[in-house]
């Protein structure tokens, strides 16, 4: 089979397998929110194989980066506009310092879903965590997929990290 619609069929087989686990998961600890896994394990998917396990990784790391940022601008409890835009600032240059900057806008898409918690203070932080939690849960369904997948069916789980581009 070409190479071309091999990562077309693993990528869709990665897709439908992300779902179906995050939604078995959410059944078997009976979390019903889970929008935000969702959203952040098809972020961490990639399309080609030869770089599905760099790329996953950097999106993993992208997000981390958009989860602490986000709760360490929480801290301030200055106006939403105020604290997402210092959110955005601290992720933008931590993912430079990082050499991440190809996952910014992953980690800025972070930042945005875990700063939509509602906003009333006495839940501010439940929702935040909760959030980055999702999140972060959401990422580590995509790698498990993506090792899973690649490791059974295209032998590419194990390539060597090289630049990526989104």
């Amino acid at each position: 089979m070409k190479d071309t619609y091999k990562n077309l069929l693993l990528y869709i087989t990665k897709c439908i397998a992300s779902a179906g686990l995050i939604y078995f998961l959410s059944y078997l600890f009976h979390y019903p929110d889970i929008t935000w896994c969702l959203i952040s394990a098809v972020l961490v998917l990639s399309p080609d194989a030869k770089e599905a396990l760099p790329f996953a990784l950097t999106r993993i790391a992208a997000n981390l980066v958009g989860g602490v940022s986000t709760l360490l601008c929480l801290l301030g409890g200055l106006p939403h506009i105020v604290t997402i835009s210092f959110a955005y600032c601290l992720t933008i240059t931590v993912c430079f310092l990082f050499r991440i900057m190809n996952a910014s806008r992953t980690a800025l898409a972070a930042v945005t879903i875990i700063t939509l918690a509602p906003s009333t203070e006495a839940h501010l932080w439940d929702k935040a965590l909760e959030r980055v939690l999702s999140v972060a849960a959401g990422c580590l369904v995509g790698l498990v997929i993506t090792l899973t997948i690649h490791r059974r069916f295209s032998g590419a789980g194990n390539v060597a990290p090289s630049d990526q581009t989104e």
